[in-house]
């Protein structure tokens, strides 16, 4: 009997050592995640910088059965600066304007196609975000953090403990603005903010940030604002060359958006990866989504 419990002991002195280091190193391995994931980025929501694109378009009017174009147009976007290397953008950048073509005053019957950028730049997008890439190191920190939700009821939850604040281009400004997510606005993947009419809405590409309480600042939706601009034509057309529209709605990233960003950066600068996958989280400010 005292064998068996003299083994019982040795098996004791053998195993707790043993489940100590491993609870060691699993609690050293996340204090490093969450040491990687609190990196200091404060002040990133007012590091914007404005994109100029040259871009050249056509239209197929159906009222006279023709083709017409290409034109040339102007057209500006706020950007973010996601590396060294990246810049983040909205996917509404690219969006086509849906306003009409020097006053026709019948859009439903012209189609919108064939559009090129003139400008000589890597960029790609989907419908949620643009990115653009260089092989210059040109952007300076602090660079943004991307923050994706299941939906907009966890981005809701979230700023429950963090600061949502907006960036906007409203009247010609580069203004932060501190705001609250308006209860009962969902609707799908978009969301409206609580807003008075003396309020500064966000306009086409202007981002939402939340700040969590360590100060770290995630960018997490958009302004579904669109941009609007003339096709110059002619001469009268220099006068009038690009707007960005307010809208009420806003839309949250998605995990679809940080799986493009990886596909992106891993097929075009893969060396960046490393550094740039410490900075998109989902559902959370706290663990990087790539961190495993």
């Amino acid at each position: 009997m005292k064998k068996t419990f003299v083994c019982a002991g040795i098996l004791l002195l053998t195993v707790c050592p043993l489940l100590a280091t491993s609870n060691s190193t699993l609690q050293q391995k996340v204090e490093a995640e969450v040491k990687v994931a609190t990196t200091q980025n404060k002040g990133a929501i007012e590091k914007n910088l404005r994109v100029d694109f040259e871009i050249s378009e056509s239209f197929y009017d159906e009222r006279y059965d023709q083709n017409n174009g290409p034109y040339r147009a102007d057209i500006a976007c706020k950007a973010y600066a996601l590396d060294s290397h990246w810049l983040i953008l909205s996917g509404t950048c690219m969006r086509y304007s849906s306003g009409d073509i020097r006053e026709l005053g019948d859009h439903e019957f012209i189609t919108r196609y064939g559009r090129v950028v003139k400008n000589k730049i890597n960029y790609t997008n989907n419908s949620n975000v643009m990115l653009i890439w260089t092989d210059e190191d040109k952007y300076k920190s602090p660079f943004v953090n991307v923050l994706a939700t299941s939906s907009p009821n966890q981005l809701f939850k979230l700023s429950s403990n963090h600061t949502v604040k907006i960036n906007t281009a409203r009247f010609g400004t580069d203004s932060v603005k501190t705001r609250t997510l308006k209860t009962g606005s969902i609707k799908g993947n978009f969301f409206q903010l609580d807003e008075s009419w003396t309020d500064l809405s966000g306009t086409a590409t202007d981002p939402l940030f939340l700040i969590s309480p360590e100060e770290n600042e995630f960018l997490a939706a958009y302004n579904n604002g669109e941009i609007e601009y003339a096709l110059q034509m002619t001469a009268n057309d220099i006068f009038n060359t690009f707007d960005g529209k307010t809208s009420k709605e806003w839309f949250s990233l998605n995990r679809n958006d940080l799986e493009f960003i990886k596909t992106t950066v891993q097929k075009n600068r893969p060396n960046d990866w490393n550094k740039i996958k410490q900075r998109l989280f989902f559902n959370n400010t706290k663990i990087p989504f790539f961190s495993k």
